[in-house]
């Protein structure tokens, strides 16, 4: 791509991309980042043209005017971007801000709990709330302050999408509905400057809240309010004792009373207001059970009783559940290779499940884990090792994809990206030709999976393990932002599921595909519409059925070619207190199934 850059004409290379959302692409370029919008369609007559050359115009002015006396927290314009005439603004420049993460990772369970503390997650919000007072200060609006749009790395926070705040006249058009205040639901935010100081300090405390409890103030599950923004709406949060919590969620009863007070001022009574700066000051402390909280004494038990350990085996109606790992450690990979192996983080190191340790440092954050039976394949920081009996054998360089390290494993062999190609790593063989930075793949038994990007264009690929050469397959580009991406696989399909948000609406979806590369079916929408789309991780495949994990137990669901979709067939309720939503499941032989959480793996039978 050709842009003129300070005068200077620019080459912006897919390999250097950073990101993809909606509205824009992201480039890295000569240690800064450059944003430039996507191109839409040519104007078709005067009038087309008349409109666009006046949102040309207001690009160009408003990026201009950009404050410059805001906090260095904020990711500012720097120099326009126009294109090769040097006419349009395409673009701006920006600081490049590397190894940080968006906030929405803080509440996510799966991801925070045992790497981030809930004193960590205060040091950042407090980082968070001095930047945002700031911006404030020098009469900037964030307008759509979301998880997306704030990054963070330890206790540093930065604000990125400078261009769409509110300042100066100029509006911000755009809120991600999980984070707009329910007040300015169904308004035209074109017409005029909606967006307050006290809107931002709305979507701050939903931050805040889903973070230190990993569950939005208004999701778990209402008999009359049956979707998120009707609660929110109606102002019915998950403090309300007839709102049922998420299973991967803290219950609120961890917080301490001025917190929990602000919380449902906030949102079951309407306050808008700042938030208060002394409620982050709070230290959070870990109960010898385990818990984390803010209270005086542990919320959930006693300190001076041990906590009973769990049964080993539990039967439930036709369900039998036998414990596998369970404890303070987190699980970090596990996968079912002729038995079920697996990688635990505890006390700062990391063990497999005989036991044998693996050298690493968990105080630098977990890297990715993948298992070849006996071999533990580690990744971080463009470096893969692959190890066996506490050992490294052998070190590989490794693409990334979003900035994580970029490889998968079968039990014969493992998989890596490296520049333009993908790997096999024991027998050193090049399988197919890769985009650069931009392919994100996952592997099964037999088949693998993947994609890689180009601006707006994607391109899906199959390929058989132990052969060279990809299949390309057909599916829908990805539009907008990709927030997750998931496969799951059996010996002959594959389970494909997306995250993605486009004009502050999440989309999930859901693709199941053959080892010929034919999609079998397909199914879309918000998370809150079907169940089998509630999340993108927690489903397994076995041929014609696809089992979820739910709060409510395993859910079958049976894919229907006839229709090309899927459909909901049974919900085993035995399972129901072995399941959450998202916990992994590895099909197991003999039609047992393992259900793997953060902390836990069970395996579950259903006798007959």
């Amino acid at each position: 791509m050709l842009v003129t850059i300070d005068g200077q004409t620019v080459t912006l290379s897919d390999k250097n991309l950073l990101g993809v959302g909606g509205e824009a692409q992201v480039f890295s370029w000569c240690g800064q980042a450059v944003k430039v919008y996507h191109e839409g369609p040519a104007p078709r007559d005067a009038w087309e043209r008349s409109e666009l050359d006046e949102r040309l115009r207001n690009r160009e002015e408003k990026l201009a005017a950009f404050p410059v006396a805001v906090p260095d927290a904020v990711v500012r314009p720097r120099s326009l971007v126009r294109d090769g005439t040097a006419k349009c603004v395409r673009g701006y420049t920006m600081a490049l801000v590397s190894g940080a993460e968006d906030i929405r990772r803080l509440g996510q369970r799966s991801w925070r709990q045992g790497v981030v503390t809930a004193n960590q997650v205060m040091g950042t919000f407090k980082a968070m709330h001095r930047g945002l007072s700031g911006l404030h200060a020098a009469r900037v609006v964030v307008g759509d302050l979301n998880d997306g749009n704030v990054l963070f790395r330890g206790a540093d926070v930065w604000f990125i999408d400078a261009d769409s705040m509110q300042y100066g006249g100029f509006l911000c058009a755009v809120a991600h509905e999980r984070f707009l205040d329910p007040k300015l639901y169904g308004v035209d935010l074109t017409k005029s400057a909606l967006f307050t100081e006290n809107t931002d300090w709305y979507a701050f405390a939903v931050m805040l809240f889903s973070s230190l409890l990993y569950v939005h103030p208004y999701g778990g599950v209402h008999k009359t309010h049956h979707t998120l923004l009707r609660r929110a709406e109606a102002g019915h949060s998950v403090l309300r004792p007839d709102v049922t919590l998420p299973k991967a969620a803290l219950h609120y009863r961890v917080l301490p009373d001025e917190l929990l007070s602000r919380f449902e001022a906030i949102f079951d009574r309407g306050e808008r207001s700042r938030f208060p700066e002394s409620l982050l000051e709070l230290v959070w402390r870990t109960c010898r059970c385990g818990l984390e909280h803010a209270r005086a004494a542990c919320p959930d038990c006693a300190h001076q009783h041990a906590t009973p350990p769990a049964p080993a085996l539990i039967v439930r109606g036709r369900c039998r559940a036998a414990s596998v790992f369970a404890g303070p450690g987190r699980v970090c990979c596990a996968v079912q290779q002729g038995g079920l192996r697996y990688v635990v983080a505890e006390n700062g190191t990391f063990r497999r499940e005989d036991g044998s340790r693996i050298p690493g440092d968990l105080g630098a954050g977990l890297p990715r884990f993948a298992i070849s039976t006996s071999v533990t394949w580690i990744g971080k920081n463009g470096r893969l090792e692959r190890f066996r009996n506490g050992r490294c054998e052998e070190t590989y360089g490794v693409g990334a994809w979003a900035g994580a390290p970029m490889f998968d494993a079968s039990s014969r062999t493992c998989y890596r990206a490296d520049g333009e190609w993908l790997i096999d790593c024991l027998a050193d063989e090049r399988i197919g030709q890769i985009l650069e930075n931009q392919t994100w793949f996952r592997v099964g038994e037999t088949l693998g999976f993947g994609f890689y990007r180009a601006g707006l264009v994607t391109v899906h690929f199959l390929f058989h393990v132990g052969r060279a050469g990809l299949k390309l397959v057909e599916l829908p580009p990805i539009d907008g932002r990709l927030l997750e991406a998931s496969a799951v696989f059996d010996s002959g399909r594959v389970l494909f599921m997306t995250a993605t948000e486009r004009g502050g609406r999440r989309i999930h979806a859901l693709h199941v595909i053959d080892d010929r590369g034919a999609v079998l079916a397909s199914v879309s929408g918000a998370p809150d519409s079907l169940r089998a789309l509630a999340t993108t991780a927690g489903k397994a495949i076995i041929a014609d059925r696809i089992l979820c994990s739910t709060d409510d137990g395993l859910l079958s669901l049976e894919v229907d070619a006839s229709s090309r979709t899927v459909r909901e067939r049974h919900l085993f309720s035995d399972t129901e207190p072995f399941t959450s939503e998202g916990a992994s499941l590895l099909p197991l032989p003999g039609g047992a199934i393992a259900v793997v959480s953060p902390h836990a793996i069970t395996q579950l039978t259903l006798m007959s």
